[in-house]
């Protein structure tokens, strides 16, 4: 690595079959000259709640909590970054007058997010998710992911942990060695009302979670550090 900078990669996908789990880590270590060994960092994903191979049906709601754990000596800036399958499906309407109405076939993600408070986008056809405080959304990194023929297949969400409840807030929090992020990204993950589509019946579905870590010295020089979210995410992505 180019800055001698620690950082860390760690994953999550987990599968949910239609009416699991898999977790690895990446280590990076620098080491120095004979007489110095250098830091390490290693974070890891942690959901108390999720069970293992849940079988789902439309308007499900599955316990899913994805926190970061620092179970390193090197304090971190952390982000979570978290894709979703999309798939075109037909769906109804959820709320209004005409809820239950059968809707068009469309492409959409076919998970949302349900943060504290029970709550999702209600939007069936967009793209927005909720979360939870303490979690700022990077909308720019923001990317729908498509196959060799330009088909939509996910969507990536990225997320700094700032620890504010206050979501535009982009000044990062420093997670501390053997710290864990006080609040989970999101609670639960609810599945599309895909009540009149069979496409899906039987299939896997994967939300893949990954979590990253930097080390919060000296990122930008050996006197100077960074704590805004998009410019910590600039050295981090630099050195993956």
């Amino acid at each position: 690595m180019g800055r001698n900078k620690r950082r860390m990669l760690a994953l999550s996908m987990t599968a949910l079959t239609v009416i699991a789990g898999t977790l690895a880590y990446f280590t990076s270590v620098d080491n120095v000259t004979n007489t110095f060994g250098s830091a390490t960092l290693q974070i890891r994903v942690t959901e108390p709640h999720w069970r293992n191979d849940p079988t789902i049906v439309p308007e499900q709601k599955v316990d899913k909590d994805p926190y970061i754990v620092n179970t390193d000596k090197t304090p971190a800036y952390v982000f979570m970054q978290v894709t979703v399958p999309v798939q075109e499906v037909t769906l109804e309407k959820n709320s209004g007058d005409d809820k239950g109405i059968k809707l068009n076939t469309c492409s959409v993600p076919l998970f949302r997010f349900i943060n504290s408070d029970d709550e999702y986008s209600a939007d069936a056809l967009g793209s927005e998710q909720l979360f939870n405080k303490g979690w700022h959304p990077m909308a720019d990194y923001t990317r729908k992911n498509t196959d060799d023929s330009g088909k939509v297949t996910g969507i990536t969400y990225l997320y700094a942990w700032t620890d504010n409840d206050d979501p535009a807030v982009d000044d990062m929090a420093v997670l501390y060695p053997g710290k864990t992020t006080d609040t989970p990204l999101f609670d639960k993950v609810i599945f599309c009302n895909a009540r009149e589509d069979d496409a899906l019946s039987g299939s896997s579905q994967f939300i893949d979670i990954k979590v990253f870590g930097i080390q919060t010295e000296y990122l930008k020089s050996s006197d100077e550090t960074e704590t805004k979210a998009d410019k910590v995410w600039h050295y981090l992505s630099k050195e993956l």
